[in-house]
């Protein structure tokens, strides 16, 4: 399970899902992923009560089940237990330090906590493990939790990487195209640009980027029909709102 996590950015968290395969035996490990997977299911629902019931009685079942913990800090993050969930992060890592989502998804806590440099340690371990399927999405979060810490040349190379492992990600290549504007280099944010339109539908801030690189370039009817097409699009964006207000 992929899941937006809040917090200063918007970044990927995963929740690692237990799979039952054989015969049914109600065997501990089976049912605690059962009640672990039933305890994300009403979080995702948004009835915290009950997930927080069948996620500690998944973990009375199983305690020494990583995935466990990682679902349980998960939850306290979304109620704001802040501490709990921390304790329930660095348990996961007790149990095993090779764990990719459990890296990416503390390096994402502590991002949102604003604990950049402990962050970004987290992103480079989770990158580091051998097999990990998703370090497209951690370095990516590596680059948004840079930029969120005001360290553009670091966000720069873990957008850049990112790319490499997923050459159309849509939050990287924007990302690529808003540094390098915010850079001088408007021809090369619009080359980023151009490959997120050929893979995306537009959105408020693909368009906003796209005004501001044809404004740079000092292509006004480009940059005009863009800014058409967001307050067109887009009226209630906070982009949409930016542009009215310049054009007043």
């Amino acid at each position: 399970m992929a899941v937006a996590l809040a917090g200063c950015v918007s970044e990927t968290v995963h929740l690692s899902q237990g799979r039952q395969t054989g015969e049914v035996v109600f065997e501990p490990s089976q049912a605690a992923l059962t009640r672990m997977n039933l305890g994300l299911e009403y979080l995702r629902r948004g009835d915290t009560g009950q997930a927080k019931f069948n996620l500690e009685r998944a973990l009375s079942q199983d305690a020494a089940n990583p995935d466990i913990h990682l679902a349980l800090a998960y939850f306290f993050q979304t109620v704001s237990e802040y501490d709990k969930a921390e304790q329930h992060y660095r348990q996961v890592l007790r149990l095993n330090p090779q764990h990719g989502d459990g890296l990416n998804n503390y390096g994402a806590f502590l991002c949102a906590r604003e604990r950049f440099d402990e962050a970004d340690v987290m992103f480079r371990k989770a990158v580091a493990v051998f097999g990990y399927a998703k370090v497209a999405d951690t370095l990516e979060n590596a680059a948004l939790c840079a930029q969120d810490g005001g360290n553009d040349a670091a966000a720069l190379d873990y957008f850049r990487r990112a790319l490499e492992y997923s050459p159309g990600k849509p939050r990287a290549l924007l990302g690529m195209a808003g540094l390098e504007l915010e850079r001088g280099e408007p021809v090369f944010a619009q080359l980023y640009l151009d490959r997120y339109r050929q893979r995306h539908s537009p959105t408020a801030q693909s368009l906003w980027l796209t005004v501001r690189t044809a404004q740079a370039r000092g292509q006004g009817t480009q940059a005009r029909q863009a800014g058409a097409e967001l307050v067109r699009l887009f009226p209630d964006s906070e982009q949409a709102e930016r542009l009215l207000k310049h054009d007043d």
